[in-house]
C-alpha cells in the first residue's frame, strides 16, 4: 500500500502544467548526484559526500562560476537481513555570473528516496524520490552599469543615477523535483569474473513557477526534463568500461550529451585491499552541437577525483572567441557493512 501511495503521488507530480527556464549543467553530471537526480538518493549503499566546481568562459566577459554539493544517507531495515528501503539527500548549489559577481543564485534542497524492490536480491531496484527546497536570486546593484549612467562627455559615470526601479535586487523560490531511476547489477563479491550493471534515469525540476527581477512578474520558466542511463562493465579484475548519455530538454533548449570513460584498476601483490584497487580513468564525451569534454580521474572504492575540460567548437567559438570550461569533482564514502550489492555509477 505504501509503494502504491508512492508512486500514485509520483505519477501525479510527473504531469503537473508546464511552466519556461534555464539552468547549469556539469559534465561530470553522475559526480553530481542530488543535483542530476533525487532518486540516485536512494541507490547508495554507504554514506555518500559528493562535490562539483565548474568554471565556464573565464576568458569572455560573462564567465560563470558553480558549485554543489551533495550528502546522502542510506536508509535500512535492521533484522536479521537488513533491506534497503531507500535514502536521504541534502544538497547545496551556487551559481556566480558576471566579471564582477553581478548575478549569484543559491540553493539548498532535502531530497527522500524510497526503493521497490523488484527481486529479493536487493540488485533490481526502482527507486522514485521527491525532492524540496529553496534558492536565492540576488544581483549585485553597485556592479551594474546602466545606459543612463553614460555621459556624451565623460562615459561611464557612477555617480548617476541608474534603474533599480525595474527590478528586485533578491528574489526567493521554492523548489519542487520528482525522480525516478531503475538499475539492475550482478555485481557480486568476487570481482574476479565479469559484472555489469544497467541504470536509467528521468527527472523532472522547476514544479514550482519562479517570479522574474523584471516588474515583479512570473517569469516564465519552463520545466527541466532530464533522462539519462548507460551501462558498467567489468570486463575484467583490471578493465571497466562505462558508456552513459544525458538528454535535457528546457523550452525551447534541447541538449545531449554522449560518451563513455575506460577505468584501469591497479592492484597490488595481494590483488585488492579492503578499499579496493586504484583505479585511473580516461574518458571522452561529445555535448551535441556545443563542445567535445575530456575526462579523467582517480579512486577506489572510498574516494573519487575527475577532472574534465570543455572544448567549445561550435557557435559560442564563432561569435564571441574560443570559449571554454573547466570543471572538478570529489567523492567520498563511508563505507557499510550492510552487505548490498552496490549500485556501479559512472565515476567520472
Amino acid at each position: 500500500m505504501k509503494n502504491l501511495f508512492f508512486i500514485v503521488s509520483f505519477i501525479i507530480l510527473l504531469n503537473a502544467e508546464k511552466a519556461q527556464s534555464q539552468a547549469p549543467v556539469f559534465s561530470q553530471y553522475y559526480s553530481s548526484a542530488l543535483y542530476l537526480n533525487p532518486a540516485l538518493a536512494g541507490l547508495e549503499k554507504d554514506t555518500y559526500l559528493g562535490m562539483n566546481y565548474r568554471s565556464q568562459w573565464s576568458n569572455l566577459s560573462l564567465p560563470f562560476t558553480t558549485f554543489q554539493f551533495s550528502f546522502i544517507q542510506p536508509i535500512t531495515k535492521p533484522g536479521t537481513k537488513r533491506k534497503h528501503l531507500g535514502g536521504l539527500g541534502i544538497s547545496f548549489f551556487n551559481d556566480v555570473a558576471g566579471t564582477n559577481k553581478e548575478f549569484v543564485t543559491k540553493g539548498v534542497s532535502l531530497a527522500l528516496a524510497h526503493n521497490l524492490h523488484l527481486n529479493r536480491h536487493g540488485n533490481n531496484i526502482i527507486s522514485c524520490a521527491i525532492q524540496v527546497g529553496a534558492s536565492q536570486q540576488r544581483i549585485n546593484y553597485d556592479a551594474l552599469q546602466w545606459s543612463s549612467q553614460y555621459s556624451s562627455f565623460s562615459g561611464f559615470d557612477q555617480s548617476l543615477p541608474g534603474e533599480p526601479g525595474l527590478i528586485d535586487n533578491q528574489l526567493f523560490h521554492p523548489q519542487l523535483n520528482v525522480g525516478a531511476m531503475w538499475y539492475y547489477t550482478n555485481r557480486q563479491r568476487n570481482l574476479s569474473h565479469y559484472s555489469a550493471s544497467v541504470y536509467n534515469g528521468i527527472t523532472v525540476s522547476n514544479l514550482i513557477p519562479t517570479q522574474s527581477y523584471f516588474l515583479n512578474q512570473k517569469a516564465s520558466t519552463s520545466m527541466l526534463y532530464k533522462v539519462h542511463g548507460g551501462f558498467t562493465s567489468m570486463w575484467s579484475r583490471k578493465v571497466e568500461f562505462s558508456p552513459n548519455y544525458l538528454v535535457q530538454m528546457q523550452g525551447k533548449s534541447f541538449q545531449v550529451n554522449v560518451g563513455a570513460y575506460v577505468g584501469y584498476s591497479i592492484l597490488n601483490q595481494q590483488g585488492i585491499n579492503k578499499t579496493g584497487a586504484t583505479k585511473i580513468m580516461v574518458g571522452l564525451w561529445y555535448r551535441l552541437q556545443d563542445s567535445f569534454i575530456v575526462s579523467t580521474g582517480l579512486g577506489n572504492d572510498l574516494w573519487n577525483f575527475g577532472f574534465s575540460y570543455d572544448a567549445n567548437i561550435f557557435s559560442l567559438s564563432r561569435a564571441f572567441g574560443f570559449g571554454s570550461a573547466y570543471e572538478f569533482s570529489l567523492t567520498r564514502r563511508l563505507q557499510s557493512t550492510n552487505g548490498f550489492k552496490r549500485f556501479s555509477s559512472p565515476l567520472i
